[in-house]
């Protein structure tokens, strides 16, 4: 199933709920992996998808701005969010 698309009301929700802390987080495992669900050796997912992951998922659903999306949705979009948030916010993100 595609992913859904992001909206710039989603990044800001996002955005203005998270700590400057946990985003430099997600920064520094993209720096690291390329991606935020990355994969351990031993095919084993990095334990961002399960802690963090479901922690943006939970904010996805608390915005009521993803009221039709079902948990297939939220799996599959909540990098896809962490992402549109770093676009946004690039410039911001760089000086902190």
């Amino acid at each position: 199933m595609p992913k859904r698309e992001i909206s710039d009301s989603l990044a800001d929700y996002i955005m203005s709920k998270m700590s400057m802390q946990g985003l430099m987080f997600f920064i520094g495992v993209y720096d690291t992996y390329g991606t935020l669900n990355a994969v351990l050796p031993g095919r084993i997912p990095h334990p961002v998808h399960l802690r963090e992951g479901m922690a943006i998922r939970n904010l996805m659903r608390d915005s009521k701005l993803c009221e039709d999306w079902d948990a297939h949705d939220f799996d599959d979009s909540w990098e896809a969010a962490i992402l549109a948030v770093f676009a946004k916010y690039k410039k911001e993100l760089k000086t902190t």
